[in-house]
């Protein structure tokens, strides 16, 4: 009997103990959510933030890194960025001559490859990737036929065209990184699975995870491809003005207060293939509002070490971030 009492204090001590780890490990992220350096990988450079004024805000927030996709609306020139921020900006190509194409020749020529505005990128990519002028492609908004609320800037298109392969073997020439914005249509996975396959030096950052709330289908591209990776921007609370939409209410994961189970378990299970962005595409977007809920919401349920991976490391890493 006395054996048995004294195996019990001992489980009972060693879950006591568990607990008491537990609530440190929380404490502890807590405390590192608050001050991690974050590398926002979804920031367009707009119209209505300069320069200047970008610089501030990533200092006051303690992002390091801000880029990695284009100025969909303006300004089309990001040099005054890069020369302010230096190597703190991550800069892409591809984004305003993908909206150029579709506002002139329609979802049609965005798989034209024969189109000057694409021969014009093409040409030039060699030169920008060589004097570290890009990093990488990206917005490429290739399918967002259900998740933009402008109707007139919806389409779908085959993701491996001609026109998207050429701009992975320039990636794949000088170790650059793709990013594509599209939804979870079966086809349109189907298509970036092969492009994974054949470039498989090229990491592929799928843009707000697919905006798809089926965990097992990242899981599945996660565990067969190494070189795809998911942000997770707008994927907040503040996003979104209508929550009580059933379908906006799959597309959120976590706000200043919550982050969905079974993502904080997906992100723990593949620690170095998350990325955090804010995606500030339109002025309504509030960017200090949008690090608190990453801060608060996503990076503080998450284990440290994974913590600084999917706040930063993972991204300096893919990106070659300096």
């Amino acid at each position: 009997m006395s054996q048995i009492r004294t195996l019990g204090l001992a489980l009972s001590g060693a879950a006591l103990m568990l607990a008491v780890a537990h609530a440190q490990t929380s404490l502890s992220s807590k405390e590192l959510a608050e001050k991690v350096p974050i590398a926002d990988v979804h920031r367009h450079v707009q119209r209505w933030v300069s320069p200047s004024l970008l610089k501030q805000q990533m200092e006051e927030q303690n992002v390091a890194w801000s880029g990695a996709v284009g100025p969909p609306f303006g300004p089309w020139d990001t040099e005054p960025y890069f020369q302010l921020l230096g190597k703190k900006y991550i800069p892409t190509a591809g984004q305003v001559e993908l909206t150029s194409i579709y506002m002139q020749h329609g979802a049609g020529g965005l798989t034209d490859i024969s189109l000057d505005t694409y021969k014009n990128l093409l040409q030039a990519s060699d030169q920008l990737f060589a004097t570290g002028r890009i990093k990488g492609f990206g917005e490429l908004i290739l399918n967002n036929q259900t998740t933009n609320p402008v109707a007139a800037f919806r389409r779908k298109v085959k993701i491996d065209a001609a026109p998207v392969e050429a701009m992975f073997k320039i990636a794949a020439k000088h170790r650059g990184f793709i990013q594509i914005h599209a939804e979870d249509d079966a086809d349109s996975v189907d298509q970036i699975k092969s492009l994974a396959t054949q470039y498989k030096e090229v990491p592929i950052v799928l843009s707000h995870c697919l905006f798809t709330a089926n965990v097992a289908l990242v899981r599945s591209l996660l565990g067969q491809h190494e070189n795809i990776y998911c942000e997770m921007s707008a994927r907040s609370r503040s996003h979104f003005p209508n929550v009580d939409n059933e379908r906006i209410r799959q597309r959120v994961i976590y706000g200043e207060d919550f982050a969905k189970e079974e993502w904080i378990q997906l992100m723990e299970e593949f620690p170095t293939r998350f990325m955090v962005g804010t995606d500030t595409y339109n002025p309504n977007v509030n960017f200090e509002k949008n690090v608190s809920e990453i801060r608060k919401g996503l990076l503080a349920r998450l284990q440290p070490s994974t913590m600084e991976l999917v706040a930063y490391k993972n991204a300096q890493r893919v990106m070659r971030l300096e």
